[in-house]
């Protein structure tokens, strides 16, 4: 089975810079005592990196000993070459012994509208039980309806910005449609480019 794309995200040797340690740290502190959790991970639009700021607080939060599952939800346009293999039905990639990745089946077929199906919710809700902490790249709020269906049912959401790239009224207006749509915002978190 071919490596997740996600995979790619990962820090390799390098250490994990401080900022994504308190990052890590927050996200803990606000989750508390949430057992099993899921942490949407979006943006207002394709141009801010998701992927990157998912695979790295999902590498932090591994470092503790928390077992992680990064979930690769992010459909933008890019297939991956295997459309027969569902979430539940093939094993996640392993990383290390406390990190493991696996694509959604939204992204093998590139369809969206599969990610609020009601069997991919349950596949999430499955994955993340298996796990302590599940972290879900997710597709932008703005450009993917579904996403909203997404960060309705996550334990909480970071909303990822990017200072001097992202627009501010696009950014407003995500974290608006997520407060609307009854995600647990937990924060956004700004990326220098």
């Amino acid at each position: 089975m071919p490596e997740p794309r996600i995979a790619s995200d990962l820090p390799g040797n390098e250490t994990i810079p401080k900022a994504f340690s308190e990052l890590r740290a927050n996200t803990l502190i606000a989750l508390g005592d949430q057992q099993h959790a899921l942490v949407a991970v979006t943006s207002p639009n394709q141009a801010e990196p998701r992927r990157h700021v998912a695979a790295y607080l999902a590498a932090a939060i591994a470092q503790t000993g928390c077992r992680v599952l990064l979930v690769d939800g992010d459909t933008d346009g890019e297939h991956q070459p295997d459309h027969h293999q569902d979430l539940t039905g093939s094993a996640p990639h392993v990383v290390s012994e406390s990190l493991s990745v696996a694509t959604s089946h939204a992204v093998k077929v590139n369809d969206s509208t599969l990610l609020s199906s009601q069997a991919s919710l349950v596949a999430l809700q499955d994955q993340a039980s298996q796990y302590d902490v599940l972290i879900l790249a997710a597709p932008p709020v703005l450009s993917v309806a579904d996403t909203r269906t997404l960060t309705s049912v996550a334990d909480g959401t970071l909303l990822v910005v990017a200072h001097g790239k992202s627009n501010r009224e696009d950014s407003v207006r995500a974290s608006e449609i997520l407060r609307r749509t009854n995600a647990n915002l937990l924060g956004a978190v700004v990326i220098k480019n």
